[in-house]
């Protein structure tokens, strides 16, 4: 029984500044089942072929869910056939004994590889979380699995990360400084997306260097809800052409690391998406609007 072919949905992240373990995960690395290991070996491979297929044909699900799920899947396939040299492949030496998915709520190993097709709370930065057999090390992967990823999705000025209290309170006059240029940027013309490089502001190394902070708490930390109850401490992307990469973000070294990777082809917007039925003062320094529509929800993706 032969693996199906997957559509691959992500975006690359590769930088010198990452230290990024990957290989190409698609029908050449199914694993071939030898004369000797058939027989155990062919269930395993059918049932994850069968909830793969599900996923694949679940129209309740977007890419992207369905993207976050064939990646565990995968991982927990290589494992239960203990192809463990690739798992090193992926996800480094500490995966050379093994890896175990566990429970997002109570850190019980996941043994059903049905369990793995459940969505983490919108709460959570992670996705999964990994256990290295080797090493008892727990890593609370983050997975992004879209051609064009958000890393700050429509947060409106309002929201409580940035209120009084709030972990980004104390940010709010760099991000107004931002939104005031992309605003001058729009009203002369300019399209919705903006590259990073265009904004004159951002060329300031100290408001540059807090814009990764802000950008650093939303990928790993939280979300304009505030801080996460699951934080991210790794990256896992799956790219289009099939290809899985893990990055380790353990300490802030590793999350700038990661943010500077990906930095000079991040876009900026501000949307309508995400805006508050009413639109209180504390919007209105992010508020374009757009043939009558305010449009004051930061969004950041990369392309």
């Amino acid at each position: 029984m032969s693996c199906s072919s997957v559509g691959r949905f992500i975006i690359a992240t590769q930088a010198s500044t990452v230290s990024t373990l990957s290989t190409m995960y698609d029908s050449s690395l199914t694993p071939t089942l030898s004369t000797s290991n058939t027989q155990d070996s062919c269930p395993i491979t059918e049932r994850y072929l069968c909830v793969k297929e599900n996923i694949l044909n679940d129209d309740t699900k977007n890419k992207g869910e369905k993207g976050e799920i064939l990646a565990k899947l995968e991982l927990f396939h290589l494992d239960s056939l203990n192809e463990r040299h690739k798992l090193v492949e992926i996800l480094g030496t500490d995966a050379s004994e093994g890896i175990s998915f566990l429970d997002m709520y109570t850190d019980d190993e996941i043994v059903d590889i049905t369990k793995l097709t459940e969505k983490a709370s919108s709460y959570w930065k992670a996705d999964c979380k990994i256990k290295m057999r080797k090493t008892g090390k727990i890593y609370c992967a983050s997975i992004k699995t879209k051609e064009i990823p958000s890393l700050l999705n429509h947060t409106p000025r309002s929201s409580k990360v940035f209120q009084e209290g709030g972990t980004l309170h104390d940010y709010i006059e760099d991000l107004d400084k931002i939104a005031e240029e992309y605003i001058d940027k729009r009203n002369a013309g300019k399209s919705q997306d903006m590259n990073i490089d265009e904004f004159e502001c951002l060329k300031d190394q100290l408001l540059k260097e807090r814009f990764m902070d802000v950008l650093a708490y939303f990928v790993f930390d939280g979300t304009g809800r505030g801080d996460s109850k699951c934080k991210a401490n790794a990256m896992i992307t799956r790219y289009k052409n099939g290809k899985i990469t893990f990055t380790k973000c353990d300490n802030i070294n590793e999350k700038r690391s990661y943010i500077v990777s990906i930095y000079n082809r991040l876009n900026i917007s501000f949307r309508n998406k995400g805006m508050p039925k009413c639109i209180s003062d504390d919007c209105k320094a992010w508020i374009f609007n757009d043939n009558n529509t305010p449009k004051g929800s930061l969004h950041v993706r990369v392309k």
